[in-house]
């Protein structure tokens, strides 16, 4: 016995022991015991590891396609029904564990004679935690997780079952002590629940070649529908081409054919007064000679108006049961905001659709030989962070030359020049009231809001 303490010993650092006789049976059951609570570790961060590796999806299909094991899908989908026991077990039974795994090196270097005893103690727990805790859980992981989750769940089950009898009174406790949510934040915070489920469909889906990258965006687009408010897909009021309510019917059919336009506002005195709309169809039974000196209001119809702030989904289902194919929006203060057509809203989830006309008369962004872009003023800012892929934080405007002008805080003249996220903004058509057309080119690099210039060239 004694010749095998001395073996143990010799292989213990000199600065470690002063005496071969402390090295005892009980040292080397400590020293086992160790080694079974850090393997112990190793399991639940390689279950909390795998878990948090998977997504929604990932767990579903797992669990729909391993029902060849009654016994793990039904402890799998006990899981997924109480997510927060399965979070509390993880962290209760791995901190127990580091604590665990310190006091008996402690008590180890304690009984090995060592001369700072709780200093290794420490140095070697905290190598064990980086190595067992951290490292080796993600290497056990990072292929396949699904795979991994599923092997170890039988033995995780027995581990679950055992510590519920602690932490259900503590779940108990924490579901009491939580402040009942009003009912629409609860529905709010199920729309957003089920808005990642769907995104993490769409994200499998695309890995897996099962849906294609456009038929993702368009199922993005119809996610993000119910969001999006009137105030960001409506033509602001600038924009708008409307007629006076004293023009003729002659007057009107000449500023359709002259705008293109099937649909026109029709205004009183100002635009924000607006008394109807009048169509081309309803414009082609005064088309006779000895009608078309006749008042536009003849053949106008009522206007239909929208907040700003209503949800373009809540609105197309107005609009349809309406049966009107335009509406006036109008600002918190009862003023002409802009107008929105059912076109505007079918394209939020479509993309542009463009017509005939449109296609050859209406070129928002025309690409130049030197890579950089002309643009029109009017152009909505969701275009150009389409065109370049990066967010512009654009919510206080919609338009190119809103974004312009609010960060110059001035109408800028031409040659002005704006460095902005990483784009150079060059007006090469402006007058005293509006930007008209920007130079638009990357810089490389973004610039933060304190390095945008303003340069003013004259030639």
């Amino acid at each position: 016995m004694r010749d095998r303490k001395s073996l143990f010993s010799q292989c213990l650092p000199g600065w470690i022991t002063h005496h071969e006789s402390r090295i005892t049976f009980a040292m080397l059951t400590e020293l086992i015991v160790t080694g079974g609570v850090v393997l112990l570790l190793v399991f639940l961060s390689t279950i909390e590891s795998a878990y948090e590796s998977l997504s929604e999806v990932s767990l579903r299909i797992l669990s729909s396609e391993r029902e060849d094991s009654p016994g793990r899908f039904s402890f799998l989908r006990e899981l997924m029904e109480h997510r927060r026991r399965f979070g509390l077990i993880l962290i209760l039974g791995t901190q127990l564990s580091i604590v665990g795994i310190a006091i008996l090196l402690a008590d180890v270097f304690i009984d090995a004679g060592a001369r700072s005893p709780l200093l290794l103690a420490f140095v070697a727990a905290f190598v064990i935690v980086v190595l067992f805790r951290q490292l080796l859980p993600r290497l056990l992981t990072q292929n396949r997780p699904e795979d991994v989750f599923w092997t170890l769940l039988p033995a995780f089950q027995v581990f679950y079952r055992l510590f519920s009898v602690f932490v259900a009174p503590v779940t108990a406790l924490l579901n009491k002590m939580r402040k009942p949510e009003p009912e629409q934040a609860i529905t709010e915070q199920e729309d957003e629940e089920t808005k990642e489920e769907i995104q993490a469909f769409i994200d499998v889906g695309e890995e897996a070649g099962i849906i294609e990258e456009s038929e993702g965006e368009l199922i993005q687009s119809i996610i993000e529908f119910s969001d999006t408010r009137v105030a960001e897909v409506m033509r602001p009021r600038p924009q708008i081409i409307a007629i006076e309510a004293t023009a003729t019917v002659a007057d009107a059919r000449q500023l359709m054919i002259e705008s293109k336009h099937s649909r026109l506002p029709v205004y009183r005195d100002q635009i924000d007064t607006i008394e109807g709309i009048v169509y081309v169809r309803d414009l082609l039974a005064f088309c006779e000679a000895d009608k078309v000196s006749k008042p536009v209001t003849k053949c106008m119809r009522p206007a239909y108006f929208v907040p700003e702030s209503k949800s373009i989904r809540e609105l197309l289902e107005e609009m349809q049961k309406a049966k009107v194919q335009i509406a006036m929006v109008i600002d918190e203060y009862g003023g002409l905001a802009g107008l929105v057509t059912l076109e505007d809203i079918i394209e939020e989830i479509l993309g542009e659709i463009e017509d005939e006309d449109e296609a050859t008369t209406k070129d928002e962004i025309i690409e130049a030989e030197d890579g950089s872009y002309l643009v029109d003023g009017g152009t909505e800012i969701r275009k150009i962070e389409l065109l370049y892929d990066k967010e512009l934080e654009a919510d206080d405007f919609t338009t190119l030359a809103g974004l312009i002008i609010n960060e110059l805080g001035h109408v800028p003249a031409i040659g002005e020049k704006l460095d902005f996220k990483g784009l150079r903004f060059e007006v090469v058509d402006a007058d005293s009231k509006r930007v008209n057309r920007v130079r638009l080119s990357s810089i490389g690099e973004e610039a933060t809001p304190s390095q945008n210039q303003s340069t003013a060239t004259s030639d």
